[in-house]
């Protein structure tokens, strides 16, 4: 009984998911109300629909379609009853927290986030599914924390795998999960999307997200990053010895400048080379710097590196990409999934394990080299206290 919000483009693809679900019979236990030309389906899909009240004989009236809610299972539907402030139903039965846990060799991470499909894989090749992915944020939670809430997000989502549609998010979508926070940025008033815990980060994996990415500051301090981050990414054929080499070669000018260094895997080709910051100097000012950090690298060995970023100038060659500095950029979150065969994490490393060789693409999700690499000390534990104000000379 809900006849409008919908636009052209939205009752086009509903009905196109409702059609592949029709069945002959009502799923129904009790009698509907019977009507002219109804078509039955499975109840797997969950709708978002506001309303002004129910009638007496529980009509909704005066309802609008919201979207679908890809975040919730269709189990999970059930018509609310107003609890009393002691956690009582009014029949004075407690009532459940709706927490659920999920269990890992390094503890237990708690949220009240269901999956539906857990089994869903979202890496079909690797056979790694949605509960994998949960299950290795609940492993990381205690080291992924402080880079993950309360910071802009930026999202890329795969809800049918990474060989299916993938497409990057900024902005909340009709049914987002309430575990996933919005504030307006007080300089263009669009959307931001942040989490502010577990759930939150629970709530991504139910939503299809393979990769968190984040801005280089948090909503508290939206205007000053707290980190410089050179993305290393090779030309097609440049080798792993190169890039690996191009990491140290930057950790080396960056110490020359009396900057603190950290290094993490990319997941992918290349490393990411970060400088943690205290939040002084503002957007403009860092990526003014990484700029010419990486020119200056362009200059003194133009046959290696690009700050360039075109696909012509970085033939044969390693583009340092400082874009990612500027107000609004992100880069993949660390600890976070890759949507790139292998099922692979961007992984913080060591130095020592950089100069002995390690690849970019060592950490596959779950696999045990990941889980042995995570038994070792964080080295990021004291990424924000190495951090030290921008100074420009």
């Amino acid at each position: 009984r809900v006849g409008t919000g919908f636009s052209g483009k939205v009752a086009a693809d509903l009905k196109k998911k409702l059609d592949s679900l029709k069945t002959t019979k009502s799923p129904f236990s009790a009698a509907v109300p019977k009507g002219k030309g109804l078509v039955w389906v499975k109840p797997e899909l969950v709708g978002e629909v506001e309303f002004r009240s129910w009638t007496s004989d529980h009509i909704i009236r005066h309802a609008s379609f919201q979207g679908l809610r890809e975040d919730k299972p269709a189990e999970d539907v059930v018509q609310e009853k107003p609890k009393q402030a002691d956690g009582k139903t009014k029949s004075g039965a407690k009532a459940s927290s709706g927490r659920t846990e999920t269990k890992t060799s390094a503890g237990t991470a708690k949220t009240s986030v269901k999956l539906s499909h857990p089994d869903k894989l979202l890496w079909p090749d690797e056979k790694v599914s949605k509960q994998d992915l949960l299950d290795h944020y609940a492993l990381v939670w205690p080291r992924i924390e402080p880079f993950v809430v309360n910071r802009p997000l930026s999202l890329v989502r795969a809800p049918d795998g990474i060989h299916g549609q993938r497409f990057f998010q900024k902005h909340a979508s009709p049914g987002m999960s309430d575990k996933i926070a919005r504030m307006n940025d007080p300089t263009d008033r669009e959307e931001i999307l942040f989490i502010r815990d577990f759930d939150g980060l629970a709530a991504l994996v139910q939503y299809g997200v393979v990769e968190v990415h984040i801005w280089g500051s948090t909503v508290d301090e939206l205007e000053k990053p707290d980190q410089i981050i050179f993305d290393l990414d090779p030309d097609e054929g440049i080798g792993v010895e190169a890039v690996r080499a191009a990491a140290l070669d930057i950790r080396a000018k960056l110490n020359d400048l009396s900057l603190p260094t950290l290094v993490k895997t990319s997941g992918g080709k290349g490393y990411h080379v970060l400088v943690p910051l205290k939040p002084s100097a503002e957007w403009d000012e860092v990526k003014d710097f990484a700029h010419d950090f990486a020119r200056a690298l362009e200059q003194a060995a133009p046959d290696r590196y690009t700050a360039t970023l075109s696909k012509k100038a970085r033939t044969g060659k390693i583009f340092v990409d400082y874009l990612r500095n500027g107000r609004g950029a992100t880069t993949v979150a660390p600890y976070s999934s890759r949507a790139k065969k292998g099922a692979t994490v961007s992984m913080p490393v060591t130095w020592p394990e950089i100069e002995k060789g390690l690849p970019p693409n060592a950490f596959p999700l779950g696999d045990a080299t990941t889980l042995k690499q995570l038994k070792k000390a964080d080295p990021w534990a004291d990424f924000f206290k190495l951090g030290k104000p921008l100074k420009r000379a």
